[in-house]
């Protein structure tokens, strides 16, 4: 789905060696005056992308494919999903993601999906870099990690092994692929070490304006 393609969602993707739960440990509730996204349509940054063009102020069915984008609306993001092959002409489907950007240093988004049908949560560290202190119109974003890469060949159980062999304190390895916490410290401390770590360029998004489409 193009939701959040340029922030990595992983936990939808089975990405590995990156900080998940089964429980939230943010809370909106618990710092109201913490910095909101505006809301709005945002537009995915990525490196990779750089010679895409196209006019933001024109509907977004009139965008390239190469312009990945999101609705940001009161703790959700929204992303649609045209109708594929075989599809009914005109129906796609809307997806929605819950999140809350909890405030500190460095900010941590926290997004709600879903694995195998029961609730996850991802976790990314995000740096404003545009928009008023408390309405955020251009950041940059990183996975949170569980820490440093195994090294080539690191096996389980006779399974590559992709998460770290050395997990960051308050954080526990969870298979072979990812990792776990029960404090949002630990998840924070985390995201400040994962920023431009272990290969991980980051991505962002920027807002273009207020409505859809």
């Amino acid at each position: 789905m193009r939701i959040l393609l340029g922030l990595c969602v992983a936990l939808l993707l089975g990405g590995c060696n990156l900080v998940t739960t089964d429980q939230p440990l943010f809370f909106a509730s618990a710092a109201p005056d913490a910095p909101k996204l505006r809301n709005g349509l945002w537009v995915i940054d990525d490196a990779d992308k750089d010679d895409c063009r196209f006019d933001p102020r024109k509907p977004v069915h009139r965008w390239p494919d190469c312009a990945d984008w999101m609705l940001v609306r009161d703790g959700e993001i929204l992303g649609y999903d045209p109708p594929g092959k075989g599809d009914r002409v005109g129906v796609g489907e809307w997806t929605s993601m819950p999140f809350v950007l909890s405030a500190g240093e460095p900010m941590v988004l926290q997004l709600e999906g879903s694995t195998d049908g029961k609730p996850a949560f991802q976790f990314f560290g995000i740096e404003a870099t545009a928009g008023e202190p408390t309405r955020l119109t251009t950041i940059r974003s990183w996975p949170v990690l569980c820490g440093p890469p195994p090294p080539d060949g690191a096996m389980t159980d006779g399974k590559r092994r992709y998460v770290t062999l050395e997990p960051l304190p308050g954080l526990t390895v969870t298979g072979d692929s990812g990792c776990t916490a029960t404090e949002a410290s630990a998840v924070r401390s985390a995201a400040a070490w994962s920023r431009g770590q272990s290969g991980e360029e980051g991505g962002g998004a920027h807002w273009v304006r207020d409505t859809y489409p």
